[in-house]
């Protein structure tokens, strides 16, 4: 399952914004959505690309009363409304939304972006194929450490008492990505603190004292001749 905060290294905001390629957000708007706000949902006739200004924004499936997270998209990450997904702002968000059509002509003058646009769609779903896969096969504690694992990887601080992760994301968050509820991320955290694996240093940053023992965790078992 890939957790990672940031969908791709391509930061298309930055991207656009140079002199190079300025005025490809020429017809852009900007929209703000205050926390929680529900900003597309596939019941909704609507034809725009959108790049994500400021905060965050979860990109996930609904059925029945479960959902199942996909992404969380940072600045420079760009989104499409042609998709079964809802996109809501997980903190207050600002994207820059502009018309598919008018988006796809600016494309076609610049091959080498289009190159990056299929980079970041092909990031996207290899991301839903991982999220599937771990739903489907591994169970939550699995998730959660796999999460763990890649973060640390990711953003880890190494110092002498262990590896200082800033998650960025609270335990409700982190449930959402796992697809769980927030008692039970807060269940298994405890319990790997409880056994010395981790510590919380603050709400949002842990302390991986043993990234061993959390590896364990994930390993195959190899069973004895």
């Amino acid at each position: 399952m890939s957790t990672k905060m940031k969908l791709t290294e391509a930061d298309l905001l930055s991207l656009f914004t140079s002199a190079d390629y300025g005025n490809l957000l020429k017809d852009f708007t900007v929209q703000r959505f205050p926390k929680k706000t529900l900003i597309y949902s596939p019941f909704e006739e609507k034809n725009f690309v959108f790049i994500v200004k400021s905060g965050r924004v979860r990109v996930y499936l609904a059925y029945e009363d479960k959902e199942f997270t996909l992404a969380l998209l940072e600045a420079g990450d760009i989104f499409s409304s042609h998709t079964p997904a809802f996109v809501q702002a997980l903190d207050g968000a600002e994207i820059m939304v502009c018309n598919t059509m008018k988006f796809q002509q600016q494309l076609f003058a610049l091959p080498e972006v289009s190159l990056i646009m299929v980079r970041v769609l092909g990031e996207l779903l290899k991301n839903s194929i991982l999220t599937i896969e771990g739903l489907a096969f591994k169970d939550v504690r699995r998730r959660l450490v796999e999460y763990l694992i890649e973060a640390e990887a990711d953003r880890g601080q190494h110092t002498s008492a262990g590896s200082v992760v800033e998650l960025g994301v609270s335990t409700e968050d982190i449930a959402l990505l796992v697809g769980t509820t927030r008692q039970t991320i807060s269940q298994i955290l405890n319990d790997f603190i409880k056994n010395g694996i981790i510590e919380k240093v603050k709400r949002r940053t842990l302390l991986i004292k043993d990234l061993a023992a959390l590896k364990d965790e994930v390993a195959p078992v190899v069973e004895a001749d």
